[in-house]
Formats: structure tokens, C-alpha cells, sequence
């Protein structure tokens, strides 16, 4: 099966816009910057699992700002998608009149909004003929006038979602799968030579190896070992990167991270960077 995928990018002065489809919803990890970042499906029927959390057709999922977010769709399922990124400064003016809104703090969490048909189905159409404009004739939007005047209609229908919305409560799960994530990621900063098992990292974090799992898979998109192992191939990277190669031996600092396998090691280091690990050494310092 063919491979078939659209997306459109546009800054509009205060507000960012991303409009996005593909034939299938391959998995994708994101990280997301300061600004408040605002996703929904394009098209009815489609579903999206993002870091937990299910969002379908009627829902506006809004992002906490400086997160990681991984996201998976059902088997052959298409996604048509659109993203709204609106600074903190532009979108707490607005707050007050909005439910479910507190930005004085840190947002814990990633949050759903369930949106009524009628407002979430203007903002598709705005977003959507804000796309072609961008593809087809991108000149009008270069303009500071008619672009301000764009985002300033965006940001005014999606107001309306959210001020008419619904926010969806979370269950406890992803919120203590986050707590999670965000424990094993200090651990394996703090303890980077140390922690090569599993059944280690599980005792020094209190958790059950399947909860420590399910919770890397929502919040980072693979297991708890195949992600430790990455970070650990990108400390051997900056050891390598930061050596002498004249007095620097690869297989000295493989195994300092607990690669013990030297075949293996190459083969993923390989894979992970797109070079061997003494090329790395050789354009060190």
C-alpha cells in the first residue's frame, strides 16, 4: 500500500498552524515547546492515542507546554489532524473567561476538552482553508496585515471551542504513568552507569516491571529497556564526542555503559547515529 501524506505550516504572528494528513497514523513522538499547543482531528470517525489518552472526532486535546508526547492510531486507520500553538502570554489574557483554565501554575497534565459540534466544525473550516492558502497561495498570509487578521479568527473560534467545551477529567493512570516517566528519565540522568536491568531500575523506582512498561510505551513510545539502552548508546556519544582519540579506546567506554557485547553495540550505535563508534571518536576533540 501506497504511503500518502499532506502537511501545511504557517506562522501567523501570534498563533502557529500545523494541518497534517496521512493514510496511515504512524506512531510519532514529539517534543512540544513553551507555547500552549491545542490538537483535533480534521475528519469524522478517526481516533488518536495520544500519551494515554484517546482523542476522537469531538475532542480538542490541549498540551502541557515542554512535554514529550507520543502518539499511535489503530491499525490502517488514516489521521487528519490540525495544530493551533498560541503563546502563554496571548492565551492568559483569554483565560479568565475559560473553564478549566488556570495558567498562573505549571499545567500537570495534558488535557481533553469535548467539544460541541457547531464551534469545533467552524474552526475545521477555518483551519482547512487556512491550509490551501498556505499551499496554494501562500503570498496573502506573507503579508502582516491579512496574516495578523487570519490568527486573530483562528484564535477567536478556538476560544469559542473551549469557552462552550467540556473538560474531560482524566483517570489517575496517566497522570501516575507520567510520574513514572518523568522518575525513570532523573534516574537514569542521576545513575547512567549503573542502572543496566530491569528488574534494577523497577527496585529503584518502586514499580512493577509491566507498569514501568505500559507507562514508557504511552509517554515514550517503546519499552522502559529499549529506551534506557538508547540513552545509554547517547552517553557513550558525548563521552566519545568529548575524548582524546589519541588515549580513548570505544570498547573502554562501551563497556563503562554496560554494552558488553561489542558486535551488538556496533550494530546499534551504527543504527542509532549513522556512523561507526570510531568515526565518532575520531571527530572528538
Amino acid at each position: 500500500m501506497d504511503f500518502h501524506a499532506m502537511f501545511a505550516r504557517a506562522s501567523l504572528g501570534d498563533v502557529s498552524l500545523g494541518v497534517g494528513s496521512f493514510a496511515q497514523g504512524e506512531p510519532q513522538r514529539a517534543e512540544l515547546n513553551e507555547g500552549h499547543t491545542f490538537l483535533f482531528a480534521t475528519e469524522p470517525g478517526l481516533v488518536r492515542r495520544m500519551s494515554g489518552r484517546e482523542l476522537s472526532g469531538n475532542h480538542i486535546m490541549h498540551f502541557r507546554p515542554h512535554a514529550e508526547t507520543v502518539a499511535t492510531s489503530p491499525v490502517g486507520m488514516a489521521w487528519a489532524f490540525a495544530i493551533l500553538i498560541v503563546p502563554g502570554e496571548v492565551l492568559s489574557t483569554h483565560a479568565p473567561a475559560l473553564a478549566g483554565f488556570d495558567l498562573e501554575g505549571a499545567l500537570p497534565n495534558d488535557r481533553i476538552f469535548a467539544v460541541q459540534r457547531r464551534p469545533l466544525s467552524r474552526l475545521i473550516a477555518l483551519t482547512n482553508d487556512a491550509a490551501r492558502i498556505t499551499r496554494d497561495v501562500p503570498w496573502i498570509i506573507e503579508a502582516a496585515e491579512p496574516a495578523r487578521a487570519l490568527a486573530g479568527t483562528l484564535l477567536e473560534a478556538l476560544l469559542l471551542c473551549l469557552a462552550r467545551a467540556e473538560l474531560r477529567h482524566h483517570r489517575g493512570a496517566p497522570w501516575r504513568h507520567r510520574q513514572i516517566v518523568e522518575s525513570f528519565e532523573r534516574l537514569l540522568d542521576e545513575r547512567p552507569e549503573e542502572l543496566l536491568s530491569l528488574p534494577a531500575i523497577c527496585a529503584a523506582l518502586g514499580v512493577p516491571e509491566r507498569t514501568l512498561n505500559l507507562a514508557c510505551q504511552e509517554f515514550l513510545g517503546e519499552s522502559a529497556v529499549r529506551y534506557a539502552r538508547g540513552r545509554r548508546l547517547d552517553r557513550v556519544r558525548l563521552t566519545l564526542l568529548s575524548s582524546d582519540p589519541e588515549t580513548t579506546h570505544v570498547t573502554a567506554v562501551a563497556m563503562q555503559y554496560g554494552f558488553w557485547e561489542l558486535g551488538r553495540f556496533a550494530g546499534a550505535y551504527r543504527l542509532r547515529f549513522g556512523e561507526r563508534p570510531s568515526e565518532t571518536l575520531r571527530r572528538g576533540r
